[in-house]
């Protein structure tokens, strides 16, 4: 390879670092100050209880996405189905636990938000229906959609 070839390859190289650094996106730092580390994914929901990080017996992260998604994703087609970006579902992840204020709309977007819920739910160490309450569910369902008696 000659001294022209070398040099273009370095320069695309460079390029190539330059655009990759582009794309790591951090908290600024000016964020970062007073704000402690808060486990919110993975943790139960007595745990957040708890720890006052409910709001009306729901988890503050979720409610926040919930209420987003009403206001701003209930006409996207296949909200749940479409899978928001990777690195922006992490991004709100650890902004939501850091403590870092977290606008969904500026911060992320719909189908980001609705990624976070998702990991959200599918992170609980415990099912949202425990097996103790699923025979009761049924019996409503069976009374509510099937007309049997209770």
């Amino acid at each position: 390879m000659g001294a022209g070839a070398l040099a273009i390859c370095q320069s695309k190289a460079a390029v190539r670092l330059k655009e990759d650094m582009k794309k790591i996106v951090a908290v600024p730092l000016n964020e970062q100050k007073d704000f402690t580390y808060q486990k919110l994914f993975g943790v139960s929901l007595q745990e957040l209880e708890r720890q006052g990080l409910t709001e009306n017996g729901i988890p503050a992260v979720v409610w926040n996405i919930v209420e987003y998604l009403t206001q701003h994703g209930l006409t996207q087609e296949g909200l749940f189905r479409v899978n928001g970006n990777v690195k922006v579902v992490e991004q709100l992840r650890l902004k939501f636990e850091s403590g870092v204020p977290v606008e969904l709309g500026k911060d992320g977007d719909v189908c980001s938000a609705a990624s976070l819920l998702k990991l959200f739910l599918r992170e609980l160490p415990d099912s949202l229906i425990t097996s103790a309450l699923q025979p009761r569910f049924i019996q409503l369902f069976q009374v509510c959609h099937l007309g049997l008696k209770a």
